[in-house]
């Protein structure tokens, strides 16, 4: 029976598949948080996933994933159509056999008997686990401390199982719950768990007995386990409970840790420390503050989200001292502000910065032992003499990293685009890294008249398999100087990560403007490259003015810049620096 037949008979009849039935047929990570689809999702996903095995299931779990949230992902696809079908006409008509029990997302919060998680219990070793987690999203307490009842009667409640319970009191406010959990907690542990003394910050935050969190806090920094939303919530804590002394000392305790300042943490400092009042003193403290966290942003390059901007307006605006006009703006490609016309700072690297950066990732990154882990000495020898003889590129494309722009366009098609568009339409000299199975793998993904094409206009050097071709990428640009470029989605983050801080904002600066990044591939036209920036999008401020660029809830992913921008603006009559 042919795939559209078989969609027609049950596209119409919304089936349920419980946990119980799918734990020998699918894989069950693969499922939707509230364990069911509908017989054209499950239609979609085998469709999209070209799944012709469970083996295929599990290889191509992200696009097994991603398919319930992007149906446009559903595609015509011809390879394997009889196999899918087949597939698709095994499973689809055992669907209404299957529990039809409604979702705990359908169903109302309330207690449930021991004889009702009896009639539920699948018999899965983390059924309990997985239920209180679903519970904890949807935030039924009631289901959730029924089962608590039902695990104590039967089985025990686990570490786990409590330590979701636990998520739930917290994250819904239900403190008297989350007291008597801490109790059991207690009463199980010598030691509580990490995980679980994060939650606990989180929970005792928000009640009078916030500073009992400071032992949960001191727990974590013996395990060397503190993270930045521990300290994020602690900090709000002290500030909603008005200890601003403690909370000014955590505030610069994370900023010499470098400890990354939350949005939440950032309202409550923006609400506490403002400058409407009569006290002076208080005045002075806040714009300290404030213009510490200012330039935090700057340094660690933080986008704030529009709510903290909002906040950023109502402080600014807010000021006893200075009168400041606040709004949001857009600037242009050039770097001028469309609301005040600054001009922003220029995106450039002086010869000492970018010598600084040469020498630095030379010797932590490419003669790093760390390299050698996925290259050979050998064969980095070897591509060392390739550059060396060869003249300075104008730009270095990630090979593998441009094939991989759109997962319906053949591989070698779109890299094609990309050299092309460099080596031919811009007459760049072209140096393309890649792998040697690019050169021997399937004409469905490496088309052999493609690759011939792409070696006649540009230089290419292809690795062993097993390489890493970041380092690569990274020696061939630094090798061709200041004005080289280079094509990639990558941001390089394991590599930042070996540098010192001072070389690790002059690579930010340098990443910025001299890397392009393919963002769409185009049939008979020139693909979508976002062009390096000649202005920097870092928050800014000169002495009349201040750029915030905000995160407008648009920037996926983490090559994407933010063209929204918050512009802060002094009166004429009341120029003072903040």
């Amino acid at each position: 029976m042919a795939l559209s037949s078989v969609c027609a008979q049950h596209l119409k009849q919304p089936v349920k598949l419980c946990l119980q039935s799918l734990t020998k047929e699918w894989p069950t990570q693969f499922l939707p948080p509230q364990h069911c689809v509908t017989s054209v999702q499950l239609v979609t996903c085998l469709h999209t996933s070209s799944c012709t095995t469970m083996a295929d299931v599990r290889g191509k779990g992200k696009l097994f994933r991603q398919s319930f949230n992007k149906p446009e992902w559903f595609r015509k696809n011809n390879q394997n159509k009889k196999i899918i079908a087949k597939k698709v006409q095994e499973v689809v008509p055992k669907l209404p056999e299957l529990e039809t029990n409604p979702t705990f997302a359908e169903e109302p919060d309330v207690y449930l008997s021991e004889v009702e998680w009896e009639k539920r219990y699948t018999k899965h070793p983390r059924f309990f686990i997985g239920v209180m987690g679903r519970l904890a999203q949807l935030g039924h307490l009631q289901k959730a401390k029924s089962l608590l009842h039902y695990m104590d009667k039967t089985c025990g409640a686990t570490e786990a199982v409590l330590h979701n319970f636990l998520v739930l009191c917290v994250r819904h406010d239900h403190i008297d719950e989350m007291f008597e959990t801490y109790q059991k907690i207690v009463k199980m542990h010598d030691n509580i768990p990490a995980a679980t003394l994060s939650i606990l910050i989180e929970g005792f935050c928000k009640t009078e007995s916030w500073r009992e969190s400071l032992k949960f806090f001191e727990q974590l920094k013996t395990y060397d386990l503190i993270k930045s939303k521990d300290y994020c919530k602690l900090l709000c804590g002290a500030l909603r409970h008005g200890d601003l002394q403690f909370g000014q000392e955590l505030f610069n305790e994370m900023i010499n840790k470098r400890a990354r300042i939350q949005d939440d943490a950032m309202k409550a400092i923006l609400q506490t420390f403002h400058c409407d009042t009569e006290d002076k003193h208080f005045r002075q403290t806040s714009k300290e503050i404030i213009n510490k966290l200012l330039f935090y942003m700057r340094e660690e390059i933080i986008y704030p989200s529009k709510e903290v901007a909002d906040e950023f307006i109502s402080w600014f605006e807010r000021n006893q001292d200075q009168d400041w006009t606040a709004g949001y703006t857009k600037v242009t490609e050039s770097g001028k502000c469309r609301q005040c016309h600054t001009q922003l700072e220029n995106l450039t690297i002086s010869d000492y910065e970018f010598q600084q950066i040469h020498n630095e990732v030379m010797e932590k990154v490419i003669k790093s032992k760390d390299v050698f882990l996925n290259t050979s000495p050998e064969e980095l020898k070897v591509y060392r003499q390739f550059i060396d003889q060869s003249e300075p590129y104008d730009i270095v494309i990630d090979g593998l990293n441009a094939a991989h722009i759109d997962p319906y366009t053949n591989k070698s098609e779109q890299l094609r685009q990309i050299v092309v568009y460099f080596a031919e339409e811009l007459r760049q000299r072209v140096l393309v890294i890649g792998r040697r199975h690019m050169l021997h793998g399937s004409k469905k993904d490496w088309s052999p008249y493609n690759m011939k094409w792409i070696r006649d206009i540009a230089d290419c050097f292809f690795a062993d398999n097993v390489s890493k071709d970041d380092p690569f990428l990274l020696y061939a640009t630094l090798h061709s100087g200041n004005r080289a470029m280079y094509v990639s989605r990558d941001m390089m983050r394991d590599h930042r990560a070996l540098l010192t801080p001072q070389t690790l904002q002059s690579f930010l600066k340098w990443q910025r403007s001299h890397q392009y990044v393919p963002v769409q591939i185009r049939r008979n036209r020139a693909p979508v490259i976002q062009r390096p920036l000649v202005y920097d999008t870092i928050t800014q401020s000169n002495k009349r003015s201040w750029h915030i660029p905000v995160h407008d809830g648009l920037l996926h992913e983490q090559w994407k810049l933010p063209h929204l921008w918050l512009c802060v603006t002094e009166s004429n009559d009341t120029h003072t620096v903040l």
